[in-house]
């Protein structure tokens, strides 16, 4: 399965390279990796802090964009450093993802450096105004206007939006989600194909697209889990309704205990409620 982002990145790089090869905000072409570490964790930062997130591409060399490509030794050396600077340089951590793709029969590696939430990224163990943005098609350092831009759109991550499964294909998040009942509770149809699909659910929410998987959000397992002891983070969380004989919560009569989410439950939810107050109300539940 191809990885989401790959389409974008390649369609940042034409853009980049016709009808005159240069630079844009969105993808920074290199040679091979630098030995200026420095410089580096600078071109990182600045796609972090970017809307949208950006790519660095490896295999192109000089102003004149020809393509060289890469082998399998220079990508491990450039995956492995990129990674180590992500995690060790750089505050908040960044986790990046890569690709080697097929470019006019020339093999490209593409890093892409994901949008965080919460900015400015800058150095770690320097304060935030060491951070970097990317500007006319370079890497420069924010301003302390850019610092204050960065801030005014940042935000700490909701409980919705943490990730409740570990990296799960399609169609294993298909069969964990009642997409049917949700797709009727927001009125809007279910597209056919799995990556439109999944693209939908991750406009909603629901899932968060990581390189070739996805993960299902807090948001989307308490809403539309079809069994929510499926998920270790909300088996918890499950609604329960007991009813008790008089006033007290000494004596039980029944006791429910929901296992689906709470969007896609909720109607059953209702009907069950309603069976007892009928009895107790009018003797006949219409």
């Amino acid at each position: 399965m191809s990885k989401h982002w790959v389409t974008q990145a390649l369609s940042s790089l034409k853009a980049s390279l016709e009808p005159v090869p240069h630079e844009v905000n969105e993808l920074d072409w290199k040679v091979n990796l630098s030995d200026n570490k420095d410089r580096l964790t600078e071109h990182l930062i600045a796609f972090a802090n970017h809307p949208n997130g950006g790519y660095l591409v490896y295999g192109i060399a000089d102003a004149a964009a020809n393509l060289v490509g890469v082998d399998q030794t220079q990508v491990e050396g450039i995956i492995t450093r990129l990674t180590s600077l992500g995690r060790d340089a750089i505050d908040p951590p960044l986790v990046l993802d890569h690709a080697v793709v097929e470019h006019d029969d020339v093999s490209l590696l593409l890093v892409h450096i994901r949008e965080q939430a919460n900015k400015p990224v800058h150095r770690r163990g320097k304060g935030i105004e060491e951070a970097w943005i990317r500007s006319g098609g370079t890497t420069r350092k924010a301003s302390r206007a850019d610092v204050g831009s960065l801030m005014l759109h940042s935000h700490a991550p909701r409980w919705e939006e943490l990730r409740t499964t570990t990296l799960l294909p399609a169609n294993d998040v298909i069969a964990r989600l009642d997409l049917a009942t949700i797709s009727k509770l927001l009125q809007r149809p279910l597209p056919d194909e799995n990556h439109e699909l999944m693209r939908w659910l991750a406009d909603e929410n629901m899932v968060v697209l990581d390189g070739s998987g996805y993960y299902i959000t807090n948001l989307g397992g308490i809403a539309a889990a079809r069994e929510l002891n499926l998920f270790d983070s909300l088996s918890r969380k499950s609604i329960r309704v007991i009813r008790y004989r008089g006033t007290n919560k000494v004596d039980t009569t029944d006791e429910l205990v929901g296992n689906k989410g709470y969007a896609v439950g909720f109607e059953g939810l209702i009907g069950y409620l309603k069976r007892p107050l009928c009895q107790t109300t009018c003797r006949v539940c219409f």
